[in-house]
């Protein structure tokens, strides 16, 4: 019985990165969505899916913190420029502090716009997270809106399959973990 326990354990550890990791093809949403926390990879790849018109809409939302904080405009301004997004095409949603407060907003941006899919610029650990607070808590599904992810992995070493070979996305993986748990807890009242 202890070498069952111990071949599903392993199977589960060496899978724990493509259960997290919901990327795939991007797809033309109504939408796209830039996550916050102050990362300018993030930024870039979804400044990149605008230019080749992956927003039905030719909006973009920004969320998070990190727009007050980027150390350079010049950068921010002129990447804007080079991928023609007006700044009345941006929609920024800073008040809000975390992944689920991101997700509310969102969710009431697209139906008082009518809009019906959105495409979340994130780093590939981080969708599962907002698959689950977006269907389970704020029921996104019921609303019909679909949910597209791009992955924005800055780290070039990330690997759903093989996260396990590199120390930095094993401590991604398994805060990733923490944090879905955390949420869950936190916001099971609204359940």
């Amino acid at each position: 019985m202890k070498k069952i326990y111990f071949v599903v354990g392993l199977i589960i550890f060496l899978n724990l990165g493509n259960f997290l990791d919901l990327t795939n093809t991007p797809k033309k949403s109504d939408v796209i969505v830039i996550l916050g926390g102050e990362k300018s990879y993030r930024i870039k790849k979804g400044l990149e899916l605008y230019r080749i018109d992956f927003s039905i809409s030719k909006k973009v939302i920004f969320t998070g913190l990190w727009y007050d904080m980027i150390s350079n405009r010049f950068y921010f301004q002129k990447s804007l420029k080079e991928n023609n997004l007006d700044k009345n095409n941006i929609i920024n949603l800073k008040n809000v502090s975390n992944t689920f407060e991101e997700l509310l907003e969102i969710k009431s941006y697209l139906l008082k716009n009518n809009l019906h899919s959105v495409l979340f610029v994130t780093h590939p650990t981080h969708t599962l997270r907002i698959k689950i607070l977006a269907n389970l808590l704020e029921d996104y599904d019921k609303e019909n809106i679909k949910i597209n992810f791009a992955s924005a992995d800055h780290t070039k070493v990330w690997s759903s399959q093989f996260y396990f070979l590199e120390w930095e996305s094993i401590k991604l993986v398994f805060l990733e973990y923490l944090k879905i748990v955390y949420n869950l807890v936190k916001y099971s009242i609204f359940l």
